[in-house]
């Protein structure tokens, strides 16, 4: 028997594309999982956590604190004609706020994948969860390292990962945590004890004809490690450093921050796992 999600046998349109927005049908769903989060079975359910929502998002979805509200007869309707903002926000804080069980995939990321959203629920270092947009489970592999890990490196890099990825984009803030993220743990490693050193700093190192830093994959002379780890590094450098003081300064498109976090959560994983290794002398 095959285990293939169901399909309409009948063909919507709907079934390859994936939706930004919170259209009805997948409100309805997200819905009951909001019912559990909120503590709703019972038919009613407190404002204080929409009131905090409020409060965190600094924004004014109508609740008053201090309320018992009828979850079918006032807070669904209510919840049914919010903005694709304000519902996304609304989302992403009650995600937040829920914990995220590490043996099974999150609830409310089944309800997205089925309903064709675009977003997704990603498990964050303290266990909870996060709402951020979809990308390849391949590239989601790579990174969810980092984004469980710990150390000031990973921690800057999750950073970058919600401002390029999370429900409120800031391209170019992403980008200059990416830097900051690579250039903490690229600098841990090959300059542990320099007193203010940059990404900069490193070139001269990685560049040097007899190098002191080799990577863990097998070298070659068309491609030598220290040398493909440099043009990397000034590949994510440079395009976030050319943009400062000039006269044509621009901020960082989400593409292009989304490109350095990607990159970026790459070097972060070769510094912090040993990919990168002096050379024995």
């Amino acid at each position: 028997m095959s285990n293939e999600a169901w399909t309409p046998v009948v063909p919507t349109g709907r079934e390859e594309a994936l939706t930004e927005e919170f259209p009805s049908y997948l409100r309805e769903a997200i819905f009951r999982w909001f019912q559990s989060v909120l503590g709703a079975e019972s038919g009613y359910v407190y404002s204080h956590k929409f009131v905090d929502f409020q409060n965190t998002a600094r924004t004014d979805i109508g609740f008053l604190a201090d309320t018992h509200l009828s979850w079918r007869n006032t807070v669904l309707p209510h919840l049914r004609k919010l903005g694709t903002a304000e519902f996304t926000n609304l989302t992403g804080y009650l995600a937040s706020i829920s914990h995220f069980n590490t043996y099974s995939a999150h609830p409310l990321e089944g309800i997205l994948n089925d309903g064709g959203s675009a977003w997704t629920v990603i498990r964050w270092n303290d266990n909870r969860a996060r709402l951020t947009k979809r990308v390849p489970d391949g590239v989601l592999n790579v990174v969810q390292g980092a984004l469980d890990a710990t150390d000031a490196a990973s921690l800057k890099l999750q950073e970058a990962w919600l401002d390029a990825y999370g429900t409120n984009p800031r391209a170019s803030v992403a980008y200059s945590h990416a830097v900051v993220a690579v250039e903490t743990a690229a600098l841990s490693v090959i300059q542990p004890k320099a007193a203010e050193p940059t990404l900069a700093d490193l070139f001269s190192i990685l560049e040097a004809e007899t190098p002191k830093w080799k990577l863990l994959l097998r070298d070659s002379t068309k491609a030598p490690g220290a040398k493909s780890l440099a043009v990397m590094l000034r590949t994510l450098w440079r395009g976030h450093e050319s943009r400062h003081g000039r006269p044509d300064y621009a901020d960082a498109s989400l593409e292009e921050a989304r490109a350095a976090v990607i990159l970026a959560a790459t070097l972060v994983q070769w510094f912090t796992s040993g990919v990168v290794k002096p050379v024995e002398k």
